[in-house]
């Protein structure tokens, strides 16, 4: 207990600088720890408050030195090293750099087809002398927007550079960027040299990048509560060492040398996955545990061993969501040991063990995406298994296969894994009727709240009173539901696409004006792009974020495509409830009012110097005009003629 002691005391120094009511919530949970243990005597007590202090200075000087040094400036020549991942989507390009060894955004707007193809099959990194404008990272654009702005400075990126004009490249000398380069080009030569539908996937489990994979596939994994297996994270490593140990251990191969050999391995694949916070825990932890094994470190020991250095190395390391699961998921288990073993077969087995990772990752998954995939609990139990025991390995296998011959690779393994990859589909796709719970956002009071419930059911789970664990489970599920019936009241201007439509909340009622229409790429030369903007995704983000499923009332003002373009789509997505025209404009709006009376979707008909009620909230409507009248808020949107 004393190393989780330490970690927590560690956890709750750092955050004290960031957020107090998490911090005390830890310092909370070490106090009733040693209460409940008694273990400290005056030596560790003096190394708790050491760890404090040293934590605490840790985190504060982190907080003063993540800043910027770069100044905001127009039309400026500058030099910007780019050794990572760039993205190029019809002429957009975009990426990450240095400028003045200091992490930036950086995008630009190709030229022709020329620049395109330099940089989408050509560019292998290196430094671009540029005129830009360098500027601050935009704030979230709406109240229910991902954070960007607050993400990327979590990781030291202040500012955006947007390139004006490319004026000349040079190769990078440093060897650090020549090996981040050697990495990307590693993982280019899949997709110049391999025509395989699942491509992305060899990417995605080798490289810990995703952009390959498909919009769709991602959705389907996130839905299923699957997310984790696209997430290199110590699964995968596992997996790897188990396939190393079972390999050479069939060719007479000692133990210690094949300790020595996986000592080798594991700082190479957190190299080539792009050292995230999650494959540095799983290598951390187990080259922790293989070197300190003798001296009987066990495996939650060297887990928390882990944390505290590499949240001593970067604090910030605290606020990255994969490595919070990573952690919390591991932890758990390793501390449900008691209630995992002793399963009577393997089905009851992999229940178990999904039991506990969906129930530890509830709490970081609903106060961040807003949603908990309950299905996980029984899909994981057949998928992780098939994704990690298959799937995985044949992808290490192929990808080796494919850099000693292509021809090898196509012959022999890509029909293999065409045939994987569907049957991991079908059993994926008997999940995926069965909708994530819409949770909603809410303060990190309620956050700690779930937090706490949960531990407490874990908690009774290993001491097997599964009455009490199940009625926690149900005030648990009670609390979730309750959450999404939480009384909310807001009038919003919401950016979508390139128009505005207006959205509002009273109760448990919503109502969304307009509905703005979908960005249309009609290039068909270098311009035209891979991948649409998905106007779908922010119409889920904003509904998940509020906890509804559907739109109440959909009010169209309007009759032209750029403000009430997508009113079908979401009318045949199921998305609405009631549609609201105005008569002046309903025979304009034939398409959308049939399609609605088809779903069985109730249309209502507001005339001219009408109105109705939103709770506290008015609406009328005028000759010219259409009027939100609120308590603190209230605007007017021309009405078409």
């Amino acid at each position: 207990m004393y190393y989780l002691q330490l970690a927590i005391l560690a956890l709750g120094a750092v955050l004290l600088n960031y957020n107090f009511l998490i911090s005390m919530l830890c310092i909370i949970i070490f106090l009733l720890i040693t209460w409940k243990n008694k273990n400290l005597n005056a030596r560790k007590t003096i190394i708790c408050i050491i760890v404090f202090l040293a934590f605490f200075i840790r985190g504060a000087y982190e907080q003063k030195t993540n800043i910027t040094h770069i100044s905001n400036e127009k039309d400026i020549d500058i030099t910007l090293t780019i050794d990572d991942r760039i993205q190029v989507n019809g002429n957009y390009l975009k990426g990450i750099a240095k400028l003045n060894k200091e992490k930036v955004l950086f995008t630009y707007i190709l030229k022709d087809e020329k620049e395109k193809t330099f940089f989408k099959e050509n560019f292998q990194g290196g430094k671009l002398k540029v005129n830009a404008d360098i500027e601050d990272i935009g704030e979230k654009k709406n109240f229910y927007s991902f954070d960007y702005k607050k993400y990327n400075e979590n990781k030291s990126i202040f500012k955006s550079v947007k390139v004006n004009n490319v004026k000349r490249f040079e190769e990078s000398k440093s060897i650090i960027s020549k090996i981040k380069i050697w990495r990307i080009n590693l993982g280019n030569k899949i997709h110049k040299e391999i025509s395989f539908d699942k491509s992305g996937y060899i990417e995605a489990l080798i490289f810990g990048d995703k952009v390959y994979l498909e919009k769709e596939e991602i959705n389907n994994f996130k839905n299923l509560g699957t997310s984790h297996l696209l997430a290199i994270s110590g699964l995968h490593l596992g997996v790897l060492i188990s396939l190393i140990y079972f390999i050479l251990l069939r060719l007479r191969f000692s133990v210690e040398i094949i300790e020595k050999i996986v000592f080798l391995v594991i700082p190479f694949y957190m190299l080539i996955s792009g050292f995230s916070p999650s494959v540095l825990r799983a290598g951390g932890m187990i080259m922790l545990y293989i070197v300190f094994r003798k001296k009987d470190m066990t495996k939650l020991e060297a887990l928390l061993t882990t944390f505290i250095l590499m949240t001593f190395i970067n604090p910030l390391f605290i606020f990255d969501i994969g490595f919070e699961l990573s952690f919390l998921i591991t932890f758990c288990l390793l501390m449900s040991e008691d209630f995992l073993s002793g399963s009577k077969n393997i089905f009851t087995s992999g229940f178990k063990i999904s039991l506990v990772s969906s129930l530890a990752s509830l709490p970081i998954l609903v106060m961040n995406f807003y949603t908990f995939s309950y299905i996980s609990i029984i899909s994981n139990v057949l998928l992780v298994p098939i994704f990690s025991l298959v799937i995985f390995p044949l992808v290490i296998i192929s990808y080796v296969a494919f850099l000693s011959s292509v021809t090898l690779f196509n012959i022999v393994f890509k029909p293999v894994l065409n045939i994987s990859f569907n049957f991991f589909d079908k059993i994926q796709d008997l999940f995926l009727n069965f909708s994530p719970m819409v949770i909603g956002r809410h303060s990190d009071y309620m956050g700690a709240i779930i937090f706490i419930f949960v531990l407490g059911i874990l908690i009774y789970l290993n001491k097997n009173k599964l009455l009490t664990t199940v009625f926690g489970g149900l005030l648990l599920l009670f609390m979730l539901l309750g959450c999404s019936y939480m009384v909310q009241n807001k009038i919003e201007v919401v950016k979508i696409g390139k128009g505005d439509v207006y959205y509002v909340r009273e109760g448990r009622r919503n109502l969304l004006i307009n509905t703005s229409n979908n960005i249309q790429n009609f290039y068909n030369d270098f311009r035209k792009k891979d991948v649409e903007y998905d106007i779908i995704n922010e119409y889920n983000q904003m509904l998940n974020y509020e906890g509804k499923r559907k739109i109440d009332y959909l009010v169209l003002t309007s009759f032209k495509k750029d403000e009430v373009g997508y009113a079908s789509d979401l009318v045949g997505k199921d998305m609405v409830n009631e549609v609201i025209v105005l008569d002046k404009n309903k025979h304009k709006l034939k398409e959308v009012i049939e399609l609605a009376k088809f779903k069985g979707i109730k249309v209502i008909e507001i005339k001219e110097n009408t109105g109705f009620d939103l709770g506290t909230i008015k609406f009328y409507y005028s000759e010219r005009q259409f009027s939100v009248k609120g308590k603190d808020r209230e605007f007017k949107i021309e009405v078409d003629d």
